[in-house]
């Protein structure tokens, strides 16, 4: 059933994809990374049991072993990686809505 939910979630969410290789939308990410790792983090633990092994083991790579995000806001390149390695949904789920509010205001 979770995993069901998860294949719903990111139909949905990717008809909104967010380009995380964009300066806006990776400042965004940038500015507002603590509210983007309280949505994620919880999330990461998951992983294992939504994606693929190879799926998985590319997020885990990316986080270093670890199932949270860095603490400190990271640089564009790593956000670039992360698009890259992290399938657009779940990228889309962690923080879609928290940059879509600072691209409306501007920022």
């Amino acid at each position: 059933m979770f995993k069901r939910w998860i294949v719903i979630a990111a139909a949905v969410v990717s008809v909104c994809a967010l380009d995380f290789h964009s300066e806006k939308t990776a400042n965004c990410a940038i500015s507002h990374w603590a509210e983007i790792r309280s949505v994620a983090d919880p999330k990461l633990s998951m992983m294992d049991s939504i994606l693929p092994k190879e799926g998985a083991q590319r997020i885990k790579d990316l986080l270093g072993g670890e199932n949270h995000l860095p603490v400190n806001p990271p640089s564009r390149e790593w956000l670039a990686r992360a698009s890259d390695s992290i399938p657009e949904p779940i990228m889309n789920m962690f923080g879609r809505d928290i940059i879509n509010k600072c691209l409306k205001d501007g920022h």
